[in-house]
């Protein structure tokens, strides 16, 4: 029996603007690209959503590309 190895479309990260570099400058803007599966857009929105309770409405969101 062959096993196929499945590969994501789509990679997401979580981005943030620079007044998150301004306040925090040891980071850099942009997240490391993950495949866009179910379980790692749910870790994000949940990332994203705590960054702007910290940061503000909007400085953070998921950008995605195609892989």
């Amino acid at each position: 029996m062959s096993h196929q190895t499945l590969r994501a479309l789509f990679e997401i990260r979580l981005r943030w603007t620079d007044k998150v570099l301004r306040e925090a400058p040891t980071q850099v803007n942009g997240g490391l690209w993950v495949p866009d599966t179910p379980r790692n857009r749910e870790r994000l929105q949940q990332a994203a959503a705590l960054g702007d309770r910290l940061h503000g409405h909007e400085t953070h969101w998921i950008e995605r590309r195609q892989a």
